[in-house]
């Protein structure tokens, strides 16, 4: 009765010493050290147990042997007082093959998988103990492997790197059921991760939709442009649009209307500017975001590596990659958000020069952006031409119609998506 007792205990300990090695493996290392600042004990034991991963290991794999030999020995035993040597041996050999593979690898295993953050926390109290006592015994065991280790030849483990974690990080993210709010907060992820493979190029304002003003124009008409303009930032140019020497700011425009009602006719609206801050549309978006807040500035120009003029790019510019539109009470309803118009055929017609970004975005498709920043130019790469009306194409499954175009410019395309 005694044997069939232990035999019951070993077993126990064998579901514990295996569905402990793989929860503690399968557990992730985030989540624990969010549990842990959060004040969570058993996480803080589980996080300490993985700092030293090879005594953690070889306490775990040292356990199983342990007991699984003994379980095999113990069971041999009985088997063969039961049925003598002939039979009993035969039964020992299948029969606790079965028992310790169904009860101590599959079970115990497939559990812990599936339930790994609250196993590994719960076993962590007497998972701590168990390294403590078996310290002596698996260190010594670790030392002996290393001398073994170093007769074979070393090779320089690569660490981690950025690249690295943020695949991985992105992976885990495709992993995550796409619920409405999940969803939402999946994209503004992504998009973090993506803020250093995005360029200021492929989010501004480019120079056609730039609105701006020559520093000469007479001062009641900019009082009347910068009053009506949505934007509270307007660039000056002198010469030509190209050269811009200043900004000027709406609340700047407060004080010149001021002082210019008061009869101080002498005032010039370069005494109202700030310098103009030139960026390279190479930026990455980390980059800018970072140099927006160190210099406490929300507006830059933008040009290319000749200092030719590019567009404009703002700090609502760069958090809108992260979270999406942003609009307010100023934002024109045709300036906020991807307009679109939808056909009988089930296509769109989309704006040539929507991003492809924010049609991407907008329509969930995966249309390239590596060699173009708007779907007119992405037809434009990929038919290596200008393109005249009514013709149509198929590049990767999606069907581009020509609606309409203002001498070499698409300003509308009809865009057909691949049927699912």
């Amino acid at each position: 009765m005694v044997e069939y007792i232990l035999l019951g205990i070993l077993l126990i300990l064998s579901f514990f010493f295996s569905g402990t090695e793989t929860a503690m493996t399968a557990v992730s290392r985030p989540l624990l050290c969010e549990l842990e600042k959060n004040g969570n004990q058993a996480a803080k034991r589980v996080n300490k147990l993985k700092q030293d991963s090879s005594l953690l290991l070889g306490t775990l794999l040292f356990g199983n042997n342990i007991v699984n030999i003994a379980i095999t020995a113990l069971a041999t035993g009985i088997l063969i007082d039961a049925f003598g040597d002939k039979y009993g041996v035969l039964i020992a050999t299948f029969g606790v093959s079965f028992v310790v593979l169904v009860f101590s690898e599959i079970l115990p295993k497939t559990y812990a998988i599936n339930n790994a953050t609250s196993f590994s926390l719960k076993v962590a109290p007497v998972l701590s103990v168990m390294t403590f006592c078996f310290a002596p015994c698996v260190k010594a065991l670790n030392w002996f492997s290393k001398i073994l280790m170093n007769l074979f030849p070393k090779q320089k483990q690569a660490q981690t790197t950025a690249e690295e974690v943020k695949a991985e990080i992105r992976g885990a993210l495709l992993m995550q059921t796409d619920d409405a709010v999940m969803s939402q907060e999946k994209g503004m992820l992504k998009s973090v991760l993506d803020l250093s493979d995005v360029t200021v190029e492929d989010i501004m304002v480019h120079r056609r939709q730039m609105v701006s003003l020559n520093v000469n124009t007479p001062m009641t008409e900019i009082f009347d442009f910068v009053s009506r303009s949505p934007f509270s930032r307007i660039p000056l140019w002198k010469g030509t649009p190209d050269n811009i020497i200043g900004i000027l700011h709406a609340k700047a425009l407060l004080k010149m209307m001021n002082l210019f009602y008061r009869g101080k006719k002498s005032i010039h609206v370069m005494d109202y500017t700030t310098k103009p801050w030139f960026v390279l549309n190479t930026t990455s978006l980390l980059d800018q975001l970072h140099a927006f807040k160190k210099r406490r500035e929300h507006f830059a120009i933008v040009v290319d590596e000749y200092g030719a003029l590019e567009g404009v790019v703002t700090l609502e510019d760069v958090l809108e990659e992260i979270v999406g539109d942003i609009s307010d009470e100023n934002d024109r309803p045709e300036e906020s958000v991807l307009q679109v118009t939808k056909t009988e055929a089930g296509g769109y017609i989309i704006d040539g020069t929507a991003t492809i970004r924010d049609v991407n975005r907008y329509f969930k498709w995966e249309l390239s952006d590596e060699n173009a920043a708007t779907i007119a130019g992405y037809l434009m790469y990929e038919i290596e031409r200008i393109p005249a009306v009514g013709e149509t194409f198929v590049i990767n499954g999606y069907s581009f119609t020509i609606t309409q175009k203002e001498r070499n410019r698409i300003t509308g395309i009809e865009v057909l998506p691949p049927a699912n």
